[in-house]
């Protein structure tokens, strides 16, 4: 278990002791006043709310909200199970808009029923019918990652502990906000913070009889740490030192961590109850602590390691081999050897299929033989995933590679794999094969390959000259660029889709900072004649010339370009 102590500042202790005070004088029940508070930006604060819109969800008896901020993602989702005590709803702007914003997702907000006149288990029950209605939709489990606070967060933790006992998929991860783990309320954090929270004794066992009616407070799921946590995703764990239910978050991440869960527990000084919806620095750190939790599950991905920076190798014709900072192994239009059709006279690798196997990705921008090439065998032989067009796809099938290994790509489709996203472009070009003695056809693509780290490469494929480039450039940013800048001769006609006088502009029209060219025989003068015409244009750009088996190495970051993701 990771444990994070965060300092208070002097600012955060002023909004807290307000907040403190101001509960105590309401008095009695003060829930629902306090609540109606928490969340609205203080005077002065406007950029504490994020833009957002909504639409609503519903399936069967669940309803909900799906709450966007500008610019998310469709790479997954965030399931959020909002706090208030079980017993009232809560508005899509106190938290599950800032979160939208903060993990650039789409998040799912859960109206959940009601206590009391809705006891347990009708409010885990909906939560479970809101988790299945997503899986119903086809997203994988591995895309969703839950998000609760306070009662959410008990339900969050519950779900877990009721998906694995059902041996229903788990998500990516669960962040849980100052949970409630143990409704026998026995955490020593009961007595020792009384007066220095927002929220009363009284207060927390009314909440936990209106939520529990008759169900036993001892057992699970609905007391999480009464549960079995072995084999659950990874948990981020978030509470304030100053809550009276401090213990309830910490007794269950030590819990979970003991039955071999990782889990890392993030401790505020000083914070109370409901600090996250407070207009505070540490309610900010909480939300870019759980956008970079959610993006570290989603990847599924090692953290990157300093010393270890992107590569790309050529290893054939048009084929490259890109390994991410973070080590994933993605094969670029692997053609090795051979022939098919006119595709005689290419020259060959001294690499081997099997050589390759450890790929974890395998991208294929159009059927043609001398793009290709291995794809197919290469994935026998190893666990890779094949991204490649309709016509591939299906031989793929023929070939016997599961389905769940197959990315089917068409222009704008996006594919996602720990590290690493593909997303096809349309291409200049034409994409055929034969399988079985039957013509098949699909659409040519490029792709534009980013890594978590910011990387952009744009991978060509084969394509001509067209406003496409430029467009992509403006749209996307790329720093790199692989592409085709020769060819061979096909009787009377030398086949180079993107000449060097074309390459040259489309680099510049990309905006890169480095391009690679491929699809050029040894001895060629196409990488010659590109250079020429940068330096020519003026074009600061790298050109990084490699034969075969040849690797580039990214420079260290600071000169990479990193700048924010393309909107």
């Amino acid at each position: 278990m990771r444990t994070t102590v965060h300092p208070v500042s002097a600012g955060d202790l002023e909004v807290v002791a307000d907040a403190v005070a101001n509960a105590h004088v309401v008095g009695g029940d003060s829930g629902r006043a306090l609540l109606d508070r928490l969340g609205e930006p203080a005077p002065g604060e406007p950029a504490f709310s994020s833009d957002f819109a909504t639409t609503t969800f519903r399936t069967g008896s669940v309803r909900g909200e799906w709450v966007a901020a500008p610019g998310t993602a469709s790479s997954g989702v965030v399931l959020y199970l909002h706090a208030r005590r079980f017993q009232y709803d809560e508005p899509a702007g106190v938290f599950a808009g800032r979160l939208s914003a903060a993990t650039a997702l789409p998040v799912l907000l859960v109206d959940y029923r009601l206590a009391p006149k809705h006891p347990y288990p009708a409010a885990l029950d909906d939560v479970l019918a809101a988790y299945q209605a997503l899986l119903d939709q086809g997203i994988p489990a591995k895309r969703i990652v839950l998000v609760g606070h306070s009662a959410g967060a008990t339900l969050a933790l519950s779900a877990l502990l009721a998906l694995h006992e059902s041996g229903r998929p788990l998500p990516a991860g669960a962040a849980a906000i100052s949970p409630i783990t143990d409704f026998t309320l026995s955490g020593d954090s009961l007595i020792a913070n009384r007066g220095k929270d927002t929220v009363t004794e009284a207060e927390v066992r009314q909440a936990r009889d209106a939520y529990l009616g008759d169900a036993n407070p001892a057992a699970a799921p609905q007391s999480p740490l009464a549960g079995d946590c072995a084999r659950l995703p990874p948990l981020l764990i978030v509470c304030g030192d100053a809550e009276l239910l401090r213990d309830d978050a910490t007794r269950f991440a030590q819990r979970a961590a003991a039955d071999g869960v990782e889990v890392s527990l993030e401790m505020w000084e000083g914070m109370p109850h409901g600090f996250p919806l407070l207009p505070t620095e540490a309610a900010r750190a909480v939300l870019d602590r759980i956008a970079a939790f959610t993006a570290q599950q989603l990847t599924a991905a090692p953290p990157a390691s300093g010393d270890r920076p992107l590569t790309i190798r050529r290893i054939g014709w048009a084929a490259c081999e890109i390994v991410t900072q973070r080590g994933t192994r993605v094969l670029v239009d692997p053609y090795l050897a051979g022939s098919e059709g006119f595709h005689t006279g290419l020259p060959q690798s001294p690499i081997r299929a099997t050589e390759l196997a450890r790929a974890d990705v395998i991208a294929v921008t159009h059927a043609g033989y001398d793009h290709r090439g291995q794809a197919l065998q290469i994935a026998e032989a190893g666990q890779a995933t094949v991204v490649c067009g309709t016509a591939l796809f299906r031989a793929a099938l023929e070939a016997g590679i599961p389905v769940q290994r197959l990315g089917p790509m068409v222009s704008g489709v996006e594919f996602h794999f720990r590290d690493v996203t593909i997303k096809a472009l349309p291409a200049r070009h034409e994409s055929s094969m034969t399988l079985d003695g039957q013509f098949l056809a699909d659409e040519p693509q490029s792709f534009l390959l980013t890594t978590a780290d910011g990387q952009r490469i744009f991978c060509g494929g084969d394509t001509s000259l067209s406003e496409d480039l430029r467009t992509w450039g403006e749209l996307y940013r790329p720093q790199i660029a692989i592409l085709g800048v020769g060819g061979v001769w096909v009787g009377a006609v030398k086949v180079v889709e993107l000449p060097p006088a074309d390459a040259a502009l489309a680099t510049r029209w990309l905006g890169v900072t480095t391009v690679i060219p491929v699809h050029y025989p040894p001895n060629d003068p196409a990488p010659a004649q590109l250079a020429a015409d940068l330096a020519a244009a003026g074009a600061a750009v790298e050109v990084a010339v490699l034969d075969f088996n040849d690797t580039w190495t990214a420079p260290p970051r600071a000169d990479m370009a990193l700048d924010q993701q393309p909107s």
